[in-house]
């Protein structure tokens, strides 16, 4: 569970950041008196010192309360580093759309990478598309969808996981081919390719969100 919670906990304390924060502006701050729109050509950062939450971006836009813009969007917290070319965040939606690159490192997870994502925030779901790798634990499928309050990954379509306790690579082939990753308290990690029904309907379901 803490290998792919920590992905989704930094993005809850961002979007908890954006309620409350400090600007940090690289260069101009401009103003719009009439849309409320503030934007940081030049980049900056938006940190919320209380969560030890530090947004750095080339180019930032948001209005407080409704939504944040960024381009080359770098996120710390802590010992978390997450990476997005681009990143929105809308507060009425509860979510944050990710493109442009993606990418993750944490202490219990290594080059999580995927093109595109997005993050179900009330949901606690985060769901990566375009290709996803992940160095350690080593694993690849073309979508992932992770359900941090039940500690569950399923990868969907042709997967690879390698098991590092036994030492062999599970393979699925073809798009309906989907593995189950349950991370458990102790940091031991259990992959099956039986997947109940009511647990694939229900994560498959953020895929067409």
């Amino acid at each position: 569970m803490r290998l792919i919670a920590a992905f989704l906990t930094a993005s809850l304390a961002l979007a908890a950041g954006f309620a409350a924060f400090t600007v940090e502006p690289e260069g101009d701050q401009v103003v719009d008196l009439m849309t409320g729109v503030t934007t940081l050509p030049q980049g900056g950062r938006l940190v919320d010192a209380e969560r030890g939450l530090a947004l750095e971006a080339a180019y930032i836009e948001y209005k407080e309360g409704e939504f944040v813009k960024a381009r080359d969007a770098r996120l710390v917290r802590g010992d978390v580093r997450f990476r997005a070319g681009e990143l929105v965040y809308r507060a009425g939606e509860e979510r944050v759309v990710l493109s442009g690159g993606v990418s993750l490192t944490t202490p219990y997870l290594e080059g999580l990478s995927a093109p595109r994502g997005v993050l179900f925030l009330k949901d606690q779901v985060a769901v990566l598309e375009g290709g996803v790798k992940s160095e350690r634990p080593e694993f690849s499928a073309p979508s992932l969808v992770a359900d941090t309050a039940g500690g569950l990954v399923l990868l969907v379509g042709e997967f690879s996981y390698r098991d590092p306790e036994l030492g062999v690579t599970l393979r699925g082939q073809g798009p309906e081919a989907r593995l189950l990753l349950r991370f458990r308290e102790d940091g031991e990690v259990e992959a099956t390719t039986e997947v109940p029904e009511e647990v694939a309907a229900r994560l498959l379901a953020y895929l067409e969100r």
